[in-house]
């Protein structure tokens, strides 16, 4: 008779086992996988291509903004001669999939259909693997072109440095930079501040900022000085960190011009 019991209580065991682990197995199907952490793109953002088949539009830079789940931003061309004119914004969109892939079209660029393609990077300031490509209108490309696609900080802070001129001679600057935060219409940003020539005749420092542009990785701003009618108007390009600004032309008009060069100033 115990035994019976027993083999009874035995038998019972193994059916219920069986069906708990049954019901945890469900309990652990059921339970859902933590959605992907969204990576914010909100900046100042460029795309350009070496390749020929991106001839007519080899770069174009503007304000994305968003994240993964969902990214909007307005663009132009960088180039005077391509066949859309800089002040011919566009305006992009799109999201990323699961894999980081994102993928952004604009529908009308001079006619044609823009998409850019790549796989965002887990700091939100690049796309890896990126391509670009314009189906129709006076834009378009033969084929998808390989891109560079990246994000640049903001210009902000102190910046020193120098000016050369073509005879070798040579001037300390500093300059106070801040770029707002977002761009204007047409996807390019501005600079404020002052700059400052110290033991120089031809400004009254510090000289504020008169005129400005950042987009993509490039920058130009105007310092000009009513007192002395002097003004140096500076173009160049600058690092991915917002901290190196190459100036790759500098020219200097009024009564102590006319005179260029190059510069570079770096933030402190």
């Amino acid at each position: 008779m115990f035994e019976n019991r027993s083999s009874c209580a035995l038998l019972g065991a193994s059916l219920v086992l069986p069906t708990l682990l049954g019901l945890a197995g469900c309990n652990s199907a059921m339970t859902p996988t933590p959605a992907a952490k969204a990576i914010a793109v909100t900046g100042n953002w460029q795309i350009s291509s070496a390749a020929p088949v991106a001839g007519k539009l080899s770069s174009i830079s503007g304000e994305l903004t968003g994240s993964t789940a969902a990214m909007t931003g307005i663009f132009h061309s960088d180039s005077a001669s391509a066949c859309i004119a800089p002040k011919q914004a566009f305006e992009v969109s799109g999201s990323a999939n699961a894999n980081n892939l994102v993928t952004l079209t604009a529908a009308n660029v001079a006619g044609g259909k823009l998409t850019i393609t790549g796989t965002l990077a887990a700091d939100g300031k690049s796309l890896s693997d990126a391509s670009y490509n314009v189906v129709g209108g006076s834009c378009a490309f033969a084929a998808p072109a390989d891109a560079n696609a990246q994000s640049y900080s903001s210009i902000n802070g102190n910046y020193t440095g120098s000016f050369s001129d073509t005879d070798g001679q040579s001037i300390q600057v500093s300059a106070t930079l801040t770029q707002t935060p977002s761009s204007d219409t047409d996807g390019n940003f501005q600079l404020s501040g002052t700059g400052t020539f110290p033991n120089n005749p031809c400004f009254n420092s510090p000289v504020t900022l008169s005129a400005s542009q950042v987009t993509g990785g490039s920058f130009n701003f105007t310092y000009a000085d009513s007192s002395t009618g002097n003004s140096v108007d500076v173009a160049g390009n600058f690092s991915t960190d917002g901290k190196t600004l190459t100036v790759t032309n500098w020219t200097l008009t009024g009564s102590c011009g006319p005179d260029s060069g190059t510069g570079l100033m770096t933030q402190h």
